[in-house]
């Protein structure tokens, strides 16, 4: 598998957390690899000519029959088997971002594979085939990052899911339903209604799977470290729940996960 990583344009920089592609040139089976739920919304275009080169390990279709296609945040892990020649480009959303380019609440299409003209329409037609006319990827996803522009409504950005996030992803310790309510002045409900309409999922989830994804960077980046300081770093008050996170969003123990190398995040 041929990965690469292309830059951003300054205007997209702070909705979008990376652009890439990936290709495999053989024909047959690859290794499987596990794909890892996270809060992440990632927008997909398929270059290759065919529509079932990808599969999950249970024979359902990632591809599906759509050429361009988005894949909002996902509950569990996935097995991702690629079975022949195969080639596309991934863009990531930050994860409070995406709602921003696609014009309807997030959780409308929460866990689920999205054919993108049912989201953007008559521009999905119009973008599909002038990267197909393209000649270069980096040709493709310019063409890409123009039609983003052109969906990016910034009027609709939601102040406080912006303020939510940033206090989030910056505290070491993972912060309550309840602290995030009181900080901005509303009620935990009307907060969560507010965190599922623009990121597809509710407060407490965000929470939640945003603390298995800092732990998993301490696992990564201090492997030597012992898992209950991971744990505790990472805002887990007991071990227990620390590895059931494991189990539910990897499908692994934390030390498996140390030794996996077939694992995939955003």
């Amino acid at each position: 598998m041929k990965l690469a990583l292309y830059s951003i344009l300054p205007e997209l920089q702070p909705y979008i957390k990376s652009i890439c592609s990936m290709e495999s040139d053989r024909s047959t089976n690859l290794s499987p690899f596990r794909v890892l739920p996270d809060a992440c919304v990632e927008l997909f275009f398929n270059f290759s000519n065919s529509q079932d080169s990808v599969s999950t390990i249970t024979g359902k279709k990632v591809f599906s029959n759509c050429q361009s296609y988005v894949i909002s945040r996902m509950s569990n892990f996935m097995d991702v088997q690629i079975t022949s020649k195969t080639g596309f480009i991934s863009i990531c959303f930050y994860p409070s971002t995406a709602y921003l380019f696609f014009h309807l609440p997030m959780s409308e299409i929460t866990d689920s594979l999205t054919d993108l003209h049912c989201l953007w329409s008559i521009e999905a037609k119009a973008m599909e085939e002038e990267v197909d006319n393209a000649y270069s990827k980096e040709q493709k996803v310019a063409i890409l990052q123009k039609y983003l522009l052109r969906q990016l409504n910034k009027n609709k950005i939601d102040k406080t899911i912006h303020y939510c996030v940033q206090q989030i992803n910056k505290n070491n310790r993972p912060f309550s339903v309840a602290e995030l309510a009181d900080k901005v002045g509303i009620s935990q409900r009307h907060l969560s209604r507010k965190f599922n309409h623009c990121l597809g999922l509710s407060t407490k989830e965000f929470i939640h799977i945003n603390r298995f994804i800092d732990s998993l960077v301490f696992l990564k980046k201090y492997p030597v470290m012992s898992l209950t300081d991971i744990a505790y770093e990472s805002g887990y008050y007991d071990q227990a729940h620390f590895i059931h996170d494991y189990k539910t969003f990897a499908g692994l123990t934390p030390s498996a996960v140390l030794d996996a190398d077939n694992l995939v995040i955003c």
